[in-house]
């Protein structure tokens, strides 16, 4: 059995194989690198077929971003996962820092292990460099799942960041009963962000530890699924962290008295968003009415 299993969600194949090379490049060995693939096309199946020594491909038989991730879950055989969203590209050390990172702070029940990132665009060129917790320097920084929790709801930013970013036990992503606990879905749809969903039930079975070196690269072009303008979905990950909040305040990890601040920086975030989403206008209305 592999100690990691690096999971590949395809669909795009426009980025996919420099995303492929750099599962390929990394330092730890004791890895499987599994592609499920969601191409309408035979693009990625060609892409994997040079490199069929080292992959095991297989088509995903449920289309659709949330049942691909699902389902990489359930097929790896690695004791953690790691996973590389198509468009995006991970450091050669990726794989083998962020586990060392969760092997070091085992003590202190950290479930989840992930770093800072840079953002690139289509010509692999750097636009930008996210790092919520200023993790710095040569040590590990370890943040309480309660404390991310309360920073979640309370700023309503994804301070963890995408799936591509993170790694994690594969027995966390399941609950007593066996059941995939990730991201929840009502049919066919998940009205939330499936990272950060994830980040939600893993905080609260332990604490995050963060690497300080950045140690991926996640791609912000114009055909990806964060692009509202091609995504119909992506008014759910912007209402969803008023979801967040209302758990995070009955479950206690966000006190009362961090309420107002929560709601007025939620405000804030919809009015970002409203000219893409006039039907944010109406809760915006409600909150601030609730709040004078």
């Amino acid at each position: 059995m592999p100690r990691v299993s690096i999971c590949i969600p395809a669909y795009n194949p426009d980025y996919f194989e420099l995303c492929l090379r750099s599962a390929l490049a990394q330092s730890f060995v004791d890895a499987e690198i599994l592609v499920s693939d969601d191409c309408p096309t035979d693009a990625i199946k060609v892409i994997c077929d040079k490199y069929v020594r080292f992959v095991q491909y297989s088509r995903n038989p449920n289309p659709g971003p949330e049942s691909n991730v699902r389902r990489l879950v359930q097929i790896a055989n690695g004791e953690y996962i790691k996973f590389l969203f198509d468009d995006d590209v991970l450091h050669p050390f990726c794989v083998q820092f962020l586990l060392e990172a969760l092997d070091a702070t085992r003590d202190r029940n950290t479930r989840l292990a992930f770093s800072p990132r840079h953002l690139i665009d289509d010509r692999n060129h750097t636009t930008g460099f996210i790092n919520h917790f200023n993790a710095s320097g040569d040590g590990l920084k370890v943040v309480s799942g309660r404390d991310f929790l309360r920073l979640t709801a309370l700023n309503h930013v994804n301070l963890v960041g995408e799936y591509t970013t993170a790694l994690f036990r594969k027995a966390d992503a399941f609950d007593g009963d066996g059941q995939f606990r990730l991201y929840r879905m009502e049919g066919d749809l998940f009205r939330g962000l499936i990272d950060l969903s994830a980040w939600v039930e893993l905080a609260q079975l332990g604490d995050f530890v963060i690497h300080p070196k950045p140690l991926s690269y996640f791609r912000r072009h114009e055909n990806a699924t964060s692009n509202p303008q091609i995504n119909w979905k992506f008014i759910y990950a912007i209402t969803y962290y008023e979801d967040v909040l209302n758990f995070a305040f009955e479950k206690g990890y966000l006190p009362a008295s961090d309420l107002p601040a929560s709601y007025r920086n939620l405000v804030n975030t919809y009015r970002y968003w409203q000219n893409s989403f006039p039907q944010l206008n109406a809760r915006i209305a409600q909150i601030e009415d609730a709040l004078t």
